[in-house]
């Protein structure tokens, strides 16, 4: 029976859903041994728990959990390992430079941007116009015979 409201296992322990039940024990037993909090390790040691002891459950979460799900990113953690240090001291480039000065500033280019700006004219919405209009027409239902009869 699939539990609503807690999170796939193979999510909670960051598996691939053809993972075996060897595997599935071996890593929910590291992560409840790493968990931070009790109710951590008891998220882990649940979801280790549905996957391992009834098969429909298990066919259950396989089927809700997105085919190829991936939950490390290699190239990601490649990456931030090869870039965590900044290669650039701001600190120091700031100290280095002077301040800007109104020769910096490119009035030609500041004066253009403000004139476009005013002078762009936007597409008219005309349904604002039409739905608030305060003429509210009144319907009448069509003339009767017996109207044109007696008035």
């Amino acid at each position: 029976m699939l539990v609503m409201g807690k999170p796939n296992p193979f999510f909670v322990l960051a598996l691939p859903t053809d993972a075996t039940k060897a595997e599935i024990v071996a890593r929910g037993q590291e992560l409840y041994e790493m968990a931070e909090t009790k109710d951590a390790g008891l998220l882990f040691r649940w979801a280790m728990e549905q996957l391992i002891t009834n098969p429909r459950t298990r066919l259950g979460y396989e089927l809700c959990e997105l085919p190829d799900a991936q939950y490390e990113d290699a190239a990601w953690e490649r990456f931030v390992r090869i870039h965590k240090r900044k290669p650039v001291d701001l600190a120091a480039l700031a100290r280095d430079l002077p301040p800007p000065g109104i020769d910096d500033i490119d009035m030609a280019a500041v004066m253009r941007l403000l004139l476009d700006s005013m002078l762009t004219v936007n597409q008219p919405d005309i349904r604002v116009a039409i739905d608030g209009s305060p003429y509210m027409p009144v319907y009448q239902l069509p003339m009767e015979v017996r109207d044109v009869l007696f008035g």
